[in-house]
């Protein structure tokens, strides 16, 4: 879809921007591209102008190069297509911290004998006797050419002097017999002498402790700095420039700040409260701590902001099982909301259920009685299996919606799971995510590609043609509509003058290319205010 450029987005700079106090003259100009500005209008421009952190204006190219001055550095990108940062509304980015420097990744391949080959080029690099690590975000259904788990001897073979640890989820797990040797000691009850164990939750926990042990994790702030830049650098690379960070249990934030203060932070990086309620009693000391602490503890690139996913740690559900939870159960989590409406916070819930999402719908609009949430945005995330009455009553309460990345998760039969389509078009805001980092792969691409292609990996169908989204849809969700979610939609989400220059250039088009090559389209250069933080050119 081309629209026409509005003059408009021009005039911004040149008659706005001086009584502003910011200058008109840009340090740099991109020209002869093709700006998906995601604006109201969704409007396609030619050119942008950046000073400092921020754009100046946007437009034809004629327009804002006679912006141009000696020192302004002019940049042709010979047609190439230019989008907002993507922003991840769901992500447990600290977990992906931990793993960043040393994991070897195998989001959205769909070769197995590539993965195979992964492990053997990790395996020379390391050198013998070290453990190679593959921490989720694929599925045994992704490999084209031969789906399933991996079998024991082809583990071996790929890494025959490597102990290798895969892991699916946080009940599934595969190893070659170096790594069984190691733990199987300790875990005895659980291993069925193959590559696979499968687990319960608690029983998955043992197996994750055992095999970490052997992970190379930093353990000084300094080695804990350099594993955060390196995920930030994979964020980056994938166009991502802004997460919001759902986890609660995952280590300290203390490298992510240091990072912040020294500037070096490539990611804006938001994360929720971090605390742990799972009694009454818990749930009475969440409260109070809402009361003591003020929300919205955050900049426009670092900082602590909402709560959730999980308010309440005993109302989690699954696609699994409806079973209802306990009155018991949702009145500790109205405890700790009411807490949240009262103080001002923000809240984004973990609901894959229709009735769990339509009982904390029912809650919030009793604490409504005393203190009104619909300007909280508070959020329902997953939504795996909402009904469109519950979407209706949602919007009417200003509740938005996030949904995360499925493309290892096949379809839920005779039923669209989330239901994409009818989300969209009931208007309720919502955005879209990853769940990364165990789940889901993160590559903010792939979860486009789901939703527009309406496939899971490696090409399987998952949605009917009319309960799928369109492209223009799919980009406003991971970008304007996010930056709104999270209360940012001054200052970013779509390419406009006045706004941060967080934006990503395309090795392809996205509009105009056939929507099953969506998922491989590979950012050639990302900027997050003003700075360029991924160029794959240069």
């Amino acid at each position: 879809m081309h629209l026409l450029i509005r003059n408009s987005l021009y005039w911004i700079v040149v008659l706005l921007f001086p009584m502003l106090g910011y200058s008109q003259i840009p340090e740099h100009i991109f020209y002869n591209a093709k700006i998906l500005t995601v604006d109201a209008n969704f409007t396609v421009a030619e050119a942008i102008a950046i000073d400092g952190e921020r754009i100046l204006a946007v437009g034809t190219n004629d327009q804002i190069r006679e912006l141009a001055a000696t020192t302004t550095v002019h940049t042709d990108l010979k047609g190439k297509t230019v989008i907002p940062g993507l922003i991840d509304n769901h992500i447990h980015y600290l977990r992906g911290t931990n793993f960043a420097a040393y994991e070897t990744r195998i989001h959205g391949v769909t070769s197995r004998q590539e993965v195979l080959s992964r492990i053997s080029a990790k395996a020379r690099e390391l050198g013998p006797g070290r453990w190679i690590f593959i921490l989720g975000g694929w599925h045994e259904q992704q490999f084209a050419d031969k789906p399933g788990g991996f079998t024991r001897e082809e583990l071996d073979s790929a890494a025959p002097e490597n102990p290798v640890f895969i892991q699916k989820t946080y009940r599934t797990f595969y190893m070659n017999t170096l790594a069984v040797n190691e733990i199987a000691p300790k875990v005895p009850q659980l291993y069925d002498g193959g590559s696979v164990i499968r687990t319960n939750s608690r029983e998955g926990r043992t197996v994750m402790y055992a095999a970490l042990e052997y992970f190379p994790f930093g353990e000084t702030l300094e080695e804990r700095m350099v594993e955060v830049k390196a995920f930030n650098d994979y964020l980056n690379s994938v166009g991502i420039t802004t997460a919001y960070d759902v986890g609660y249990l995952d280590g300290s934030y203390d490298p992510v700040e240091a990072l912040h203060r020294e500037n070096e932070l490539s990611v804006r990086v938001f994360y929720a409260a971090r605390y742990w309620a799972d009694s009454p009693r818990t749930a009475i000391a969440a409260a109070e701590m809402l009361g003591r602490e003020a929300p919205f503890q955050r900049g426009d690139r670092f900082g602590m902001f909402g709560i959730g996913e999980h308010v309440y740690g005993l109302l989690h559900d699954t696609t699994a099982s409806n079973e209802p939870f306990s009155e018991e159960i949702y009145a500790a989590f109205q405890t700790i909301a009411h807490a949240a409406a009262e103080n001002g916070w923000y809240i984004n819930e973990h609901a894959m259920q229709d009735s769990t999402a339509l009982r904390m719908l029912q809650i919030s609009e009793e604490i409504s009685k005393d203190y009104p949430t619909k300007d909280l945005r508070w959020t329902l995330g997953h939504v795996d299996l909402i009904s469109q009455k519950t979407v209706e009553r949602a919007k009417t309460l200003g509740w938005n919606i996030t949904l995360a990345n499925h493309t290892v998760k096949p379809r839920v039969e005779g039923r669209a799971s989330p239901p994409v389509r009818m989300i969209q078009d009931s208007g309720i805001l919502w955005g879209l995510g990853s769940d990364g980092t165990v789940v889901a792969t993160y590559n903010p691409f792939h979860t486009i590609w789901e939703y527009t292609a309406g496939k899971v990996f490696p090409d399987i169908s998952k949605y009917e043609d009319d309960e799928v989204i369109t492209r223009e849809e799919a980009l406003i969700a991971h970008t304007r509509s996010n930056a709104q979610i999270l209360f940012m939609e001054k200052d970013i989400g779509t390419l406009e003058a006045g706004k941060y220059a967080d934006l990503v250039v395309l090795d392809r088009d996205y509009l105009s290319i056939p929507v099953d090559e969506v998922r491989d389209i590979q950012p050639l250069m990302t900027m997050m205010a003003g700075q360029i933080v991924y160029d794959a050119v240069n």
